[in-house]
């Protein structure tokens, strides 16, 4: 009899064993099917292209002031007209050319309607946003001088490959580079200021 009660009892132990094992194994097995379901997570997308530009060209306040001098001062209406969507694209850079605490603002167009074989349009305007020089076929990038002549910076430009001087007259700057003499030097100084330069001088493009 005792050893039928012990039998029962060691059924009976193995019983509870077998089933804690078993509901054991269940959960191990509801974990691993929650793990696997639980979604990975969203990698972040890499950032927007931050291309830089120098700050003399980014001002969105000024290039609004030169897209209505472009329209209404320096492109006539039936040129207007003509122009693509790309053609309508400038640049521009501030420089205090006379050291008078005051930024002129050089702006360049560089799209097929302003460009030629010899370079580019460009104009020269003010503080106040008034021209000094209407250039013509001239090649970037431009050099800004510290060496004043006539009370401005000189600003040299590549002409037929040749470096060209452009010296201040007293009033303007001389409008076609391949009208000027070849320069006393064949490159700018250390010292001279890049504009529109991609790789050292990158401004920012807008449109009108």
């Amino acid at each position: 009899m005792i050893r039928i009660c012990i039998a029962f009892v060691l059924c009976g132990m193995l019983v509870t064993s077998c089933k804690d094992k078993k509901e054991a194994a269940v959960e191990e097995e509801t974990v691993v099917e929650e793990v696997m379901e639980t979604p990975q997570e969203v990698a972040e997308e890499p950032a927007a292209d931050q291309t830089y530009y120098v700050p003399q060209s980014v001002n969105d306040d000024l290039a609004e002031k030169l897209k209505t001098y472009i329209t209404t001062s320096y492109v006539a209406k039936a040129d207007l007209d003509l122009l693509t969507e790309n053609d309508r694209q400038f640049q521009f850079y501030q420089i205090d050319l006379n050291n008078d605490g005051q930024k002129e603002v050089i702006i360049n167009f560089m799209t097929p309607y302003f460009c030629g074989s010899g370079g580019c349009s460009m104009v020269l305007l003010s503080s106040d946003l008034k021209p000094i020089t209407k250039f013509t076929v001239t090649r970037t990038p431009l050099y800004a001088e510290n060496a004043m002549k006539n009370g401005w910076k000189v600003i040299l430009t590549r002409s037929q490959g040749e470096l060209k001087e452009l010296v201040y007259n007293g009033s303007t700057y001389p409008s076609n580079p391949s009208m000027v003499k070849k320069a006393p030097y064949d490159a700018p100084s250390g010292e001279a200021e890049i504009m529109f330069d991609e790789n050292f001088s990158n401004a920012k493009t807008y449109k009108f």
